[in-house]
């Protein structure tokens, strides 16, 4: 993973739940982006310098 695309800490990853539902979120990389996923609800969050932008208005759908 280049510098530019840093994860979430392990420790924060782990008590971070998914906005909508409060489902378990998991690492992953996006089109443009490392995001936190959320298998339950087909949501996508983004990363950006380190930060989970944990917002459902900003997440993107996973089965479209």
């Amino acid at each position: 993973m280049s510098e530019t695309q840093q994860t979430v800490e392990p420790w924060l990853r782990e008590i971070l739940r998914c906005p909508q539902c409060k489902g378990i979120l998991t690492d992953a990389t996006g089109p443009a982006t490392p995001e936190l996923r959320c298998i339950t609800c087909s949501l996508g969050y983004p990363i950006d310098s380190g930060v989970p932008v944990l917002l459902v208005d900003l997440a993107r759908r996973l089965d479209g």
